[in-house]
């Protein structure tokens, strides 16, 4: 976003998307664009630099990639993840009781290569699949919905998960966030993001729990990402109606890329009408992160105070491998602004952050 001449806020242009990410000559497409690539060709990328020939065994070992759902309800949050870091697959699905702030998870990780994650939206899937443990991510963007299936045996006192979710990505009525950024010129950091109703069933043990298209929505989060063996990212998300009933949502992240002005994945949903962001900058502390928050754009057009009421945390330490992974969970206060000035109130919306260190 820049200040046109009568000082209102202007965004960057958000481009008509082309058929691949990669061109035939290792030129990559970065940029905002309008709806997600049919070919995400990522391992077509020069990597290091247009003159070195770098073989695709190891273009696909460097790749992260990820699909994360979270589902909000009135009464639970449900968050999932496929994730394959290639020497190793991770996931997890975790349930937030909102009403009695009660928390359980059950997670998996399988060995390197286990862990499929589809190579795009329109008509892949992605599964983690192990004794007891299945998640599995049907993606039918082509047909305007995404379908989730969760198959989890009960263990240690945790009670068995069962349930089919549908997720109403339109690309019709919904414009998602879709965003090619250049950890280095020769290295894309790639996502899909958007907010989106919800409905289906989801049992825990006996009880089970309705999600409704109409009140319940869906955060998703695709990504496919070279990043630097020493990486770090700070993300915030939310989404809710405010009083006028308008599904207000937003994405916000601070992370290696350094020309984060207009190359990030910082952006506002109003009723599915996405409004790209400025820089995202944080404040809180890093020794205790069930304090407060402070995020805010450097537009001036968010500014958002984040009350965590609990935590996902995770730490792994393989050799050279660290990850240092905190996902606090709580309510969102604060305003956005958008190009026309107006202003929307921000109150109690539920949702995300992270604070996530890594060396892979």
């Amino acid at each position: 976003m820049t200040l046109n001449n009568e000082g209102k806020v202007s965004m960057r242009k958000v481009l008509a998307t082309p058929e691949k990410m990669v061109e035939k000559d290792g030129t990559i497409n970065f940029g905002t664009f309008r709806v997600p690539f049919r070919d995400v060709n990522i391992l077509n990328v020069p990597l290091y630099s247009s003159s070195l020939n770098v073989p695709t065994l190891w273009k696909k070992f460097r790749l992260k990639e990820w699909q994360h759902y979270g589902i909000i309800t009135p009464t639970h949050y449900f968050g999932m993840v496929i994730f394959d870091a290639k020497f190793m697959g991770v996931s997890f699905f975790y349930v937030y009781d909102r009403i009695g702030n009660k928390r359980f998870e059950h997670s998996a990780q399988l060995p390197g290569g286990t862990a499929k994650v589809a190579k795009q939206m329109y008509n892949g899937s992605c599964e983690f699949k192990k004794k007891g443990y299945r998640l599995y991510f049907e993606n039918r963007l082509k047909e305007g919905f995404h379908k989730i299936i969760i198959d989890i045996e009960g263990r240690k006192n945790l009670p068995s998960v069962q349930g089919e979710i549908k997720i109403f990505e339109d690309l019709n009525k919904i414009e998602p966030l879709v965003q090619v950024s250049p950890v280095t010129p020769f290295r894309p950091f790639y996502t899909h993001k958007v907010a989106a109703p919800a409905e289906g069933v989801v049992k825990l043990g006996a009880k089970e729990i309705l999600i409704n298209r109409k009140q319940d929505i869906s955060l998703i989060d695709e990504q496919k990402t070279y990043y630097p063996y020493v990486s770090f990212w700070k993300w915030a998300t939310a989404a809710g109606y405010n009083e006028s009933g308008e599904l207000l949502a937003f994405n916000l992240c601070q992370n290696m890329i350094t020309d984060d002005e207009d190359f990030n994945e910082n952006c506002m949903w109003v009723n599915g009408k996405i409004h790209c962001l400025k820089a995202a900058r944080f404040k809180f502390d890093e020794n205790n992160l069930m304090c407060p928050w402070e995020v805010r754009t450097n537009d001036g057009c968010v500014d958002l105070l984040f009350t965590p009421s609990g935590q996902r945390a995770e730490k792994i330490s393989i050799g050279v491998i660290r990850s240092d992974f905190h996902q606090p969970f709580g309510m969102y206060n604060g305003r956005f602004k958008d190009e026309s000035n107006r202003i929307y109130s921000i109150t109690n919306f539920f949702g995300l952050a992270e604070h996530h260190v890594t060396k892979y």
